[in-house]
Order: structure tokens, then C-alpha cells, then sequence
């Protein structure tokens, strides 16, 4: 077995007297962090002292078996790894970080004083990503550290980018799969009114045209609507879509918003909790109208039958808030953020189907933040889901703070609309 070699302060070894190098910073303004493998206390030590100077997180273990759980443990950026340790060498370790999934990738330095051929192959061989030789030069060390992190974190950035990238190719399958989905079903009942249509004519009925010419027309604007969503969610989420703000009275807003939607399903009522107008607000008026009116739709169809959709405006501390409340099944809280992603999903209620955003929730959320503002859902009073968007409001507008119920749900004013 070759003598045991320590390492001993001296001109070469002892931290700070290389000049050049005395400089040397992390990879990355946030701390890199090291594990020190080593069973003289002596070489941790100086070792720790070296690199925490230079800004660095230091752990340490004093055998290989320490080691390797710390290294599963906290995933170290880089290991400096003693060879000449009892019981399990360096390259044994070395061996075993390389071989765990969990640890492969991270840099293991073997800090040896064998320097014959035969046994770097031997660390090569087990898996070692550099060398320092005993004694050490504190500029080598120092320059081999800095390397090793910066190669590991620009690993974890690849990763992370490689991770995302994966995510977005699943969202675009995904929305491929449903824009496909979505378009073929309202496609194909265009396709059969507009056969009847055909029928009809040559029949000379002119009411059944009229009522199948009403039909295909309402499909065709579902479809537009549809293909809308895609394009706009895809231009704000890249900031090319510009909002055209002006004062917009919301309390004259939200019926129109209503309105755009057709009659509601038989057996809903629509309550009213608005002020006195005027409310104005300054925003893009057709955006806030699409928004209110995906809420309102999205009421509808989770409403019971015979239920009702609540639709309120209230204000203070300079913010407006519309909030759209429907009696149905709820969204449970830990599904209350994903509901507003693309195509998030919260399971089956009540209503027999589930609370799906598709695109129009993920619209919602994209265009209240460009205006600066928020958007949630919460429980309601009466156990369905309070839809709410804040935006910011003119400031030169009253408050409403004063007609707010414990439950922040603006009462001043009840118009109920069959």
C-alpha cells in the first residue's frame, strides 16, 4: 500500500499565499455549495477555512459513509473527496456518487498525493471529474473549484431548461388534442344545420330555414369564439396584445356583458349587487366585457336548475372588484389556482361534469393581469364559488368601503333579472 500523505501548511498549501488567485469567486452570486470528504480533521479544517473566505457553503463529513449520505442528502454543487480514507476509500465513494442516480452528476474533485498513472485511471475509472494533488496549491484548488461549479450549475440549467421545455411540448400536444376536440364537435353540428338548411330551402319552408339559418349562425360564433381564445391567450402571454383603456362605467358593463351570452338556461335568475352609476373604471372595455361574460358563462353551466348566478360590484382602497357567484358544486381550495391554467382541471361535482378552464379561465387571468389586476375564487356564502377580479380603479371614484358585509360581498343594491 503507498505511504499516507497529509496535508500540511506550508508556502503552496496554506490559504491565501497563491496571489493570483487570491481573488477567485464562486460560479454564481448564490453561494456554491461544497462537501469536504476527509478523516483528518486537520485538512477539513483548512479546507473549510479556504473556501468559506471565498464565499463558498461548506459541509463536511469525516469518512466515506458520512459522506455519501450528505451527498444524498443536501446534493452538494461540488465534493472535494479524500482517497486515502479506512474502511471505504475515495474511489469507492466516488464509485457509489456515480452510480446513484441522485448524485451522478455532481462534480467529485478526488484529492489525492498518489499521482501514478495506474491510480488516476483508477479514479477516472470510478467516476472522478478532476484531480488535485497533495500538497495543494491553493490557486489550483481554487481555479479546479470554480470549474467544477459552474460546469454543475450550467447541468442544472440545462435541465431545468430541457424540464420546460418538455412541459411546453406536453401543453402544445395538449392543446392540440383539444382545440382538435372542441372544433369537431361544433363543426359537425354546422355541417348538419346547414344540410338542413339545404333540405328546408329546396322545401320552400321558410320558417325552418330562418330557425336553421339562427342555429348554423350561433355555431359559427361559438367556433369564432373559440379560435379567438387561442390567439389571444397566446398574445398575451407574449405581450403583443395592447389594451385600448378608457373610462368604462362597469355598473352599464356587466349587463351588457350578460347580454352578450343569449338568454340564460331556463331556471336561472341573475341578482344584481351594484351602486348607483356611474362606476368608472379605466380599462379596455371590450377585454373586461369578454372576461365578465367567460365568468358569467362559466356560472351557467354550474348553476343548478333553479338556481342562481349573483353578480357584484364593489370598491375600496383603490381597487374595483366584480365578483360572479353561482350555487353549484364549488371548487375545492387546492384546485382554486389550477382551474386558471391552460386546461386545468378541477374534479367532478355536483353538476355531473368538471370545472375545466380550457382556454377561457386562462384568458380571464392573463388579461386582469395586464390591466395590473388580480383574479381568484372562493367559497360563497351559500356553498357554490365566488369568481373575483380586482382591478385598479380611478382614483377619483367613492368608496364602497362603508357598504361592505363582514363577508367583503358589496350590498348596496339587489336587481334581480329572470
Amino acid at each position: 500500500m503507498p505511504a499516507r500523505h497529509r496535508w500540511k501548511p506550508g508556502t503552496r498549501g496554506q490559504p491565501g499565499m497563491s496571489e493570483a488567485m487570491s481573488g477567485v469567486p464562486p460560479a454564481s452570486s448564490s453561494p456554491a455549495r461544497i462537501l469536504v470528504v476527509d478523516d483528518e480533521p486537520r485538512n477539513i479544517l483548512l479546507l473549510r477555512d479556504l473556501l468559506e473566505s471565498r464565499g463558498y457553503t461548506v459541509w463536511t463529513a469525516a469518512d466515506g459513509e458520512q459522506g455519501l449520505a450528505l451527498a444524498r442528502e443536501r446534493s452538494p454543487d461540488v465534493v472535494l473527496l479524500d482517497v486515502m480514507m479506512p474502511r471505504l476509500s475515495g474511489f469507492d465513494v466516488c464509485r457509489r456518487l456515480k452510480t446513484d442516480q441522485s448524485t451522478a452528476m455532481i462534480p467529485v474533485l478526488l484529492v489525492t498525493s498518489l499521482n501514478a498513472r495506474e491510480d488516476r485511471l483508477a479514479g477516472i475509472g470510478a467516476g472522478a471529474n478532476d484531480f488535485i494533488t497533495k500538497p495543494i496549491d491553493t490557486g489550483d484548488l481554487l481555479l479546479r473549484v470554480r470549474n467544477a461549479v459552474t460546469t454543475k450549475r450550467l447541468h442544472d440549467e440545462v435541465t431545468s431548461q430541457f424540464r420546460k421545455l418538455q412541459e411546453l411540448e406536453a401543453a402544445r400536444d395538449t392543446l392540440t388534442h383539444m382545440v382538435v376536440h372542441d372544433l369537431r364537435s361544433p363543426l359537425t353540428g354546422l355541417q348538419g344545420y346547414l344540410d338542413l338548411l339545404t333540405v328546408a330551402v329546396a322545401g320552400g319552408s321558410n320558417d325552418e330555414v330562418l330557425e336553421f339559418a339562427r342555429e348554423a349562425h350561433a355555431i359559427a360564433a361559438h367556433l369564432k369564439e373559440m379560435i379567438s381564445q387561442v390567439l389571444d391567450v397566446s398574445r398575451l402571454e407574449s405581450g403583443e396584445m395592447p389594451l385600448s383603456r378608457e373610462d368604462t362605467d362597469l355598473v352599464e358593463l356587466l349587463p351588457g356583458a350578460v347580454a352578450s351570452l343569449g338568454p340564460p338556461p331556463d331556471g336561472i335568475e341573475i341578482v344584481y349587487e351594484t351602486p348607483e352609476p356611474p362606476f368608472v373604471v379605466a380599462c379596455d372595455r371590450d377585454v373586461v366585457m369578454r372576461v365578465v361574460a367567460n365568468l358569467v358563462g362559466n356560472a351557467f353551466k354550474f348553476a343548478p336548475s333553479a338556481g342562481e348566478v349573483r353578480i357584484g360590484l364593489e370598491g375600496s382602497n383603490g381597487v374595483v372588484r366584480v365578483t360572479v357567484t353561482d350555487n353549484g358544486p364549488g371548487v375545492e381550495p387546492e384546485y382554486r389556482k389550477v382551474i386558471f391554467e391552460k386546461f386545468g382541471q378541477a374534479p367532478l361535482g355536483r353538476a355531473g361534469k368538471a370545472r375545466s378552464s380550457g382556454l377561457g379561465l386562462t384568458f380571464c387571468k392573463l388579461a386582469v393581469e395586464a390591466h395590473g389586476g388580480k383574479i381568484g375564487v372562493d367559497s360563497s356564502n351559500g356553498g357554490g364559488a365566488r369568481f373575483w377580479i380586482e382591478l385598479p380603479r380611478n382614483g377619483t371614484q367613492p368608496s364602497l368601503a362603508g357598504n361592505l358585509d363582514r363577508d367583503g360581498i358589496g350590498v348596496p343594491g339587489h336587481n334581480a333579472v329572470r
